[in-house]
């Protein structure tokens, strides 16, 4: 009986995102608002000078508290109503044979396994604990069972540079978050030549990032994919480019491999 009940109570765990980051801005804003107290309570501060600085304390505290605030709620809640919105962008008929690249503690990977029958979804990832709070094979495959999806899903470790599949392999290829932490240009162009190398005729690519995604486009279309178009929200694009300084607009390239060579490829913006 209680065996059932703490099946019931187990609640998958995708963990915090960049909790390096996270942590310094709840840190960087603590220290920010305890000097916004001792500023404003100093007898040695006075005037015009006492009003500047208790006015940069807190607009400095409430923007790193404000920032740690939003990567928390992003982390725990908003990136799960993502996921759906992103595996919506293909059909999914049930029997497709999906990669998550970066697949972290299995966010994008359970999200597709889930829409499988007949189909498997294979992860690959390096486990980089500064992308994601306590990454680990172990806590993907952990999430995978508590979401009943295990015997569906395959976990493994690889670099997404050098995919250990074959040619013309997957359905569908996913990847979140993930290619923007390759800094060199090179280095993200093999990325995405071995996701269009393991990709079937037909299958699709969903590419979201925080970054390059302009980049990715170009990519794509350099290198013959089709139906290729950034699917974003300008306005969410603006608000948070604003409060980054330009370093976070999450959108989502999306591409598909040509039947033939003769298919033409395009491109579009959908909002």
């Amino acid at each position: 009986m209680q065996n059932t009940q703490s099946r019931r109570i187990q609640h998958p765990q995708y963990g915090i995102d960049a909790p390096g980051l996270l942590k310094f801005f709840f840190v960087s804003g603590v220290i920010s608002a305890t000097l916004l107290i001792a500023a404003f309570s100093s007898p040695f501060l006075s005037g015009i000078l006492k009003q500047i600085a208790c006015l940069l304390l807190a607009v400095g505290a409430f923007y790193l508290l404000g920032m740690g605030c939003f990567m928390f709620f992003y982390s725990k809640i908003q990136k799960l109503k993502d996921r759906e919105n992103l595996l919506n962008l293909v059909e999914w008929s049930g029997d497709e044979l999906v990669l998550d690249i970066g697949c972290g503690r299995g966010l994008m990977l359970i999200g597709a396994a889930k829409r499988l029958k007949a189909g498997r979804a294979i992860g690959i990832d390096l486990w980089r604990q500064e992308d994601q709070a306590n990454n680990s094979l172990d806590a993907t495959l952990a999430n995978a069972k508590i979401e009943d999806v295990l015997e569906r899903v395959e976990v493994k470790t690889a670099d997404m540079r050098q995919l250990p599949f074959p040619e013309n392999y997957f359905d569908v290829i996913t990847s979140n978050w993930t290619v923007h932490n390759l800094e060199a240009q090179v280095d993200r162009q093999k990325a995405l030549d071995e996701m269009i190398r393991v990709l079937k005729p037909g299958g699709n690519i969903i590419l979201g990032d925080i970054t390059n995604q302009s980049e990715y486009i170009s990519y794509f279309r350099e290198r013959g994919m089709v139906n290729v178009r950034l699917h974003n929200n300008p306005i969410q694009d603006a608000i948070l480019k604003t409060i980054t300084f330009g370093s976070f607009a999450p959108s989502v390239a999306l591409a598909s491999k040509p039947n033939n060579t003769h298919e033409p490829n395009g491109s579009e913006v959908v909002g």
